[in-house]
């Protein structure tokens, strides 16, 4: 065999490494993809909502319905997931996360409190359906 002969089929090996190496590369790019796809559908699907039972105000309207968020904001600033026109509430009152299967309720430092089935809430608590936020005047029912 001639040295060209040699050079050829170096140059010929080290060509089908090189795209071996980048059809792996294109795999594990689309197998991520199809990952993040999947779990960003799974983290869009509404598992629960909050529903307007009570409101002093105008608006939210009663009946309303609010879908939760993996991290849900309620208060009466514009930024917030769910925004209250009352008076009572803080601008960033209360927040709702999902965290290890279960819904949780934090009370955010306001001042008028949050109150969990008309009980003041001191700490994180865990929400199940049924139960009933007090948000200064607005009443808001969680639904799963």
């Amino acid at each position: 065999m001639s040295a060209s002969v040699i050079l050829l089929l170096l140059r010929l090996l080290s060509a089908l490494l090189l795209l071996g190496f980048l059809g792996m590369i294109a795999w594990l790019i689309y197998r991520d993809l199809q990952m993040t796809t999947t779990a960003l559908t799974q983290q869009g699907q509404v598992r629960a909502a909050l529903c307007v039972i009570a409101n002093e105000g105008e608006t939210p309207a009663v009946g309303t319905l609010f879908p939760l968020q993996p991290v849900t904001s309620i208060g009466r600033n514009g930024r917030n997931a769910i925004v209250l026109a009352d008076s009572y509430a803080s601008g960033e009152h209360a927040l709702i996360t999902w965290r290890g299967g279960q819904w949780w309720l934090e009370d955010l430092g306001s001042r008028n409190g949050t109150l969990l089935n008309e009980v003041v809430l001191q700490e994180t608590a865990v929400i199940t359906a049924g139960d009933i936020i007090s948000v200064g005047g607005t009443q808001l029912k969680l639904e799963l």
